[in-house]
C-alpha cells in the first residue's frame, strides 16, 4: 500500500525505525526516556495483548514498501507510564503517545493526516478525547528525537494544555469540538496521498536538464 495508511500490525513492527523498534517507553513504568533498553519481545507481547482485546494500537503511512510515517497510541488504562510520567491522563481519553515522520517526508502533511485518523479512531470507541504529554526539549516537530511529542505540534494542530507541569504537560484535544476540524481538514489531507502518487509517478529529470534549469547542483 505504497502512499496510503492502514493499520501498524504486530506483523508490521519490524519495519519501525530502529530507535523505535523494541522501545517499551510508554508500556512500562520503570526506566528512563533514551534509556529504555531494546526490548522487542516485551513490545511484541504489549501489541498483541492490546490488539486482541481493544484493537491495533497504530497506524503507518506506507510508501514503495517502506515505512515513512506512523502513530502509536491506546487507551489511557493500558499506557502504564502515564502513572508515573508527568500528570495523570484521563481514563475518558485515547492517548496518543508517539507520532514519528520520516525526516525525508516531513512538511508534507503526512503528521496531519495521521493525527486526523487517531481522532476518527478515539470517536470510533467512544472516546471523549485524544490526549498528549508534549514537551519544550529541542527536536523535530512531531517527536523530540524520543517519545515524546514536541508541545509546539500539538499545540499547532488545536490541542490545549489540559493538566499543567513545568516538563512535561498534559494536552487534549476533545473528540466532539474537533469533529468539524476534521470534516474541514479532509480534503486537504486527502491531497496528501495524491501527492505522494505523483512523486511516485514523475520521471527522473535527465541530468543535463536539471542543471540548465537550477544552474547545476548548488543552483539556486
Amino acid at each position: 500500500m505504497s502512499g496510503r495508511i492502514r493499520e501498524l500490525c504486530l506483523e508490521d513492527l519490524d519495519a519501525l525505525p530502529g530507535r523505535c523498534r523494541g522501545c517499551v517507553f510508554w508500556q512500562t513504568r520503570s526506566g528512563h526516556l533514551g534509556g529504555m533498553p531494546s526490548d522487542p519481545e516485551a513490545q511484541d507481547a504489549w501489541w498483541q495483548g492490546l490488539q486482541l482485546e481493544w484493537g491495533v494500537p497504530g497506524r503507518g503511512i506506507w510508501r514503495h514498501d517502506r515505512l515513512v510515517a506512523f502513530a502509536l497510541f491506546a487507551p489511557t488504562l493500558h499506557v502504564q507510564r502515564t502513572r508515573v510520567f508527568g500528570p495523570a491522563a484521563s481514563e475518558d481519553a485515547l492517548l496518543l503517545a508517539t507520532l514519528w515522520v520520516d525526516p525525508a517526508e516531513r512538511g508534507s502533511g503526512l503528521a496531519r493526516h495521521l493525527l486526523q485518523v487517531v481522532v476518527r479512531t478515539a470517536i470510533a470507541h467512544d472516546l471523549e478525547a485524544v490526549e498528549a504529554y508534549g514537551t519544550v526539549w529541542g527536536g523535530s516537530p512531531t517527536s523530540t528525537g524520543g517519545c515524546v511529542l514536541s508541545s509546539a505540534f500539538l499545540e499547532h494542530n488545536g490541542f490545549q494544555v489540559h493538566r499543567a507541569d513545568l516538563e512535561v504537560p498534559l494536552y487534549r484535544l476533545d473528540t466532539a469540538r474537533t469533529a468539524r476540524w476534521a470534516e474541514h481538514v479532509g480534503e486537504a489531507l486527502g491531497a496528501v496521498g495524491e501527492a505522494l502518487a505523483r512523486r511516485e509517478r514523475a520521471p527522473a529529470r535527465p541530468a543535463l536538464e536539471t542543471s540548465h534549469r537550477t544552474g547545476g547542483p548548488d543552483g539556486p
